[in-house]
């Protein structure tokens, strides 16, 4: 196998004193990366941490490699910016892989440097000792992914990153407004910015009124999850509801299918009777066109199908179930004895939540069995509310 080489000194890291192009772990600011990650991990924003840093006189990067210092009480500049930050939070090298052909020249003619897709770079995992374990990167590439390229934080709402708009799928925003009033107070608001220019729809939301809406029932999901006996009362009905229903998506493909075989067919014949003779060619074309837009229509109909199958068998597969189930519980169980809501919780538990244009609103999970009580909610409310009052009683 061909060496990999590491030739960028990333802080945390240095080259091996023998082995040529292997990094070992920097012990002197092995501690920085950790912290760095913890932070942002446990919701400080970029902004927040590079204070931190530079408060605290920690030299950057730059400054660790021309200086071999990592704190100095008289530094002058060498300081932390968010970019080096984020670029830190970023990096595979932190879990112990190696990435190359990250950028490539244009040409020889032109001296132009660009980014390389990631899935054409060359990725080589384990060529060295990891600083931050895997859980803890995912977290933080989460956070990354949620909270988008702005990364100065003054105002970071809790459901910030994610909200999207359900029309035209792009991340809300929320703004401070004030009201007519004079010396009024200023209030967020969840807003489609312009909306116009997209042909979308107005939005304006009170942010605070709509966070505590979208708690109260984010916690009921997960408290009707951990009652297992109120969640499984009902999720086995919603598992055989689903398998119905895909049953009939394989039932209605089938006769497209067959439609759509007998189209054909049509069409092959009318053809050799033209050729024939036996139909003139304006009443062939008319009769082909007729059956060619039946077609489409047929072939757009299976597409739509086939994509509603998938989602069903993702729904009903058990692929990973037990790891899943495994992740779920203790998060559930963590995420319920929070005196405060976490942010790294909410996005570990949250994909997305949509809002459309008559402010109807749409979660949707991270995992498929919070997604079915979501789907069901109304249902296991009114099950735990019997359950409660001891008039039901569920084997």
């Amino acid at each position: 196998m061909a060496n990999i080489c590491a030739a960028f000194q990333h802080i945390g890291y240095k080259k091996h004193p023998t082995i040529k192009n292997k990094l070992i772990v920097d012990d002197k600011v092995k501690e920085i990366v950790q912290r760095n990650f913890a932070m942002y991990e446990n919701g400080y924003g970029s902004s927040e941490i590079v204070n931190y840093l530079n408060k605290n006189k920690y030299l950057s990067p730059t400054g660790y490699r021309k200086t071999g210092l990592v704190q100095d009480e008289n530094k002058i500049g060498y300081d932390w910016n968010e970019v080096t930050l984020c670029n830190m939070l970023k990096n595979e090298v932190y879990i112990g892989n190696t990435i190359q052909n990250k950028r490539t020249v244009v040409s020889y003619k032109v001296h132009k440097i660009r980014t390389v897709e990631k899935e054409n770079q060359i990725r080589v995992n384990n060529t060295h000792e990891a600083i931050i374990d895997k859980d803890t990167f995912e977290k933080v590439q989460c956070i990354l992914e949620k909270r988008g390229t702005n990364t100065k934080l003054k105002y970071d709402y809790l459901l910030r990153g994610l909200l999207y708009c359900y029309h035209c799928k792009r991340k809300l925003q929320i703004v401070l407004k004030k009201n007519s009033k004079r010396n009024a107070k200023s209030h967020p608001y969840i807003t489609c910015s312009d909306y116009k220019s997209r042909n979308c729809y107005p939005l304006n939301i009170n942010y605070e009124k709509f966070e505590k809406h979208i708690i109260y029932v984010v916690k009921k999901i997960c408290q009707i999850y951990a009652d297992k006996e109120i969640f499984y009362s009902i999720y086995e009905k919603y598992q055989n509801k689903t398998l119905h229903i895909r049953d009939g998506y394989k039932k209605k493909l089938e006769q497209i299918d067959k439609a759509i075989f007998e189209i054909n067919n049509n069409l092959d014949k009318m053809y050799m009777d033209k050729l024939q003779g036996i139909i003139l060619e304006e009443d062939y074309i008319r009769v082909s066109q007729k059956f060619i837009f039946d077609r489409t229509n047929l072939m757009k109909q299976k597409e739509e199908l086939e994509q509603k199958l998938i989602g069903t068998e993702e729904k009903t597969s058990i692929k990973n179930k037990t790891k899943e189930r495994k992740e779920l519980d203790e998060l559930i169980e963590n995420f319920l004895k929070l005196e405060q809501i976490d942010k790294m919780y909410l996005y570990r538990l949250i994909n997305k939540i949509e809002i459309d244009k008559d402010k109807n609103v749409y979660i949707y999970f991270n995992f498929s069995k919070l997604n079915s009580i979501n789907e069901n909610l109304n249902e296991f409310i009114k099950i735990e509310e019997l359950i409660n009052e001891k008039s039901l009683k569920i084997s």
